[in-house]
């Protein structure tokens, strides 16, 4: 099936402390879905995770069409009780980047739940604050990446290490 053509990204919090994103599919599903409303969910420790295909319409905002517009995003927790942990804030922000360009999408079209005109909801949460992940989408954009300077030092100095050293610099470009 062809991928639909998404305008928007809509971020939210579970809001609740699930374990992982395998107990929030499994919740979704409890309540006859065919799947899990998302199409991602990142885990506490960063890890996103593919929930419903992306050719499929989402379950996560009715405000706005936005389950036809929007690609869901959902981080694991309850972030009116406590901030999203940093691993999930980077890669949320390096899972945005990712779908903007993908999909074309501009960055002025990546919201928050609470966002969205016609939403009567706090998801994200209140300790969720979207202009953080703005200033991480405008300060390293999609595409460039954070210059690591390898530690020459560790490898064995012979031909070799320069070599490694010179992949290491032109792949981080």
């Amino acid at each position: 099936m062809k991928n639909r053509r998404w305008t928007h990204i809509i971020i939210h919090h579970t809001g609740a402390e699930e374990k992982d994103a395998q107990a929030v599919r499994a919740y979704h599903k409890s309540l006859g879905w065919r799947d899990v409303g998302y199409h991602y969910l990142i885990e506490r420790d960063g890890r996103v995770v593919p929930g419903r295909d992306l050719s499929l319409p989402g379950a996560h905002c009715r405000a706005g069409r936005m389950n036809f517009r929007g690609i869901g995003v959902a981080c694991i927790g309850n972030f009116e009780n406590h901030p999203p942990l940093p691993p999930q804030v980077e890669a949320l922000a390096a899972l945005l980047r990712r779908l903007l360009k993908e999909h074309g999408i501009p960055p002025g079209n990546v919201l928050g739940h609470r966002e969205v005109p016609g939403a009567a909801t706090l998801c994200p949460g209140r300790f969720f604050k979207e202009e953080q992940i703005r200033a991480l989408l405008a300060s390293r954009p999609e595409g460039t990446r954070r210059q690591i300077s390898p530690d020459r030092g560790s490898l064995t100095q012979n031909k070799c290490s320069d070599k490694i050293a010179r992949e290491v610099r032109n792949h981080e470009r």
